[in-house]
């Protein structure tokens, strides 16, 4: 599908909580019009781990999927921000000092490479700069119920982490085969981020963190992943603990493992889903 080129538009956000530039790529929808006083819904939506908002578009075609789906009237025009989270999770991390990650780091040389120059505050650069810089500066709806999040394995991790830590500032929340931990010792995920303690990790972690939900004030949400998926388990765990606080939520395991084969056909499903109550 060709689209013009006003359809997506980049931007570097100079973050301070980084101390660096940070690019964030926009999809817009057809015929956007900049007017105030008509603002768009919005989805911030978070792509995997070391890859970057291009992925996104070129490989998930998301901007393709949303232009396709109001031109047909299946869906609603929305803004979509992808900003880039690198290999943090999109949280602020642990940092656990005085701890020397080169064993960790050799076994697994190419997941791990600039992991510990790929990670830091991002909880805060997400929630504390990219989304006031974007309601600054793109006519987008600022309410819980025109806010959504989402993302896709580290993305879709960290968006659940954020959604369910302040369920006032998102009405939806998109969890797409998250890259999900059952906890250290044995698999805390990056220990920098993570921690190395039970405590620690779960601040972090979506499935502890869904376990103090409350029902009457959670997020739409919706939790889907592979019947391949290497992290199934714990994503049947996180679909577990949402039945067990009563939060209403769609689960789906479909044929796929834990790549864009099983991703991309989606993504039309995903944003029907965001834009349900738009």
């Amino acid at each position: 599908m060709l689209l013009p080129e006003e359809a997506l538009r980049d931007f570097s956000l100079e973050s301070q909580v980084l101390g660096r530039a940070m690019s964030v790529r926009l999809v817009l929808p057809p015929r956007y019009r900049p007017d105030p006083a008509e603002p768009y819904p919005v989805l911030y939506f978070l792509h995997p781990w070391g890859l970057s908002p291009r992925y996104i578009t070129d490989k998930l075609h998301i901007h393709e999927h949303l232009w396709r789906g109001v031109e047909q009237g299946d869906l609603p025009p929305m803004v979509i921000v992808l900003p880039t989270g690198h290999k943090s999770f999109y949280l602020n991390a642990a940092d656990p000092p005085g701890h020397d990650w080169a064993a960790l780091l050799d076994a697994n040389e190419r997941f791990f490479e600039n992991a510990l120059e790929e990670y830091g505050r991002y909880g805060d650069y997400l929630l504390g700069e990219v989304i006031p810089y974007v309601e600054e500066h793109y006519p987008v709806r600022r309410d819980r119920a025109g806010r959504a999040i989402g993302g896709i394995s580290m993305g879709g991790a960290g968006a659940a982490v954020h959604a369910f830590r302040a369920p006032e500032h998102f009405g939806a929340l998109g969890i797409h085969s998250p890259a999900l931990f059952s906890g250290p010792p044995e698999n805390g995920g990056p220990p920098w981020i993570f921690g190395l303690e039970r405590a620690t990790f779960e601040t972090r972690d979506p499935i502890s963190l869904a376990r103090n939900l409350s029902p009457q004030t959670a997020p739409r949400v919706f939790l889907d992943t592979g019947d391949r998926d290497p992290m199934r388990a714990e994503v049947e765990q996180l679909h577990r603990a949402l039945t067990e606080r009563g939060v209403p939520h769609v689960y789906e395991v479909l044929a796929g493992g834990h790549d864009k084969t099983y991703w991309e056909p989606r993504m039309r499903d995903y944003l029907a889903f965001y834009a349900r109550e738009w």
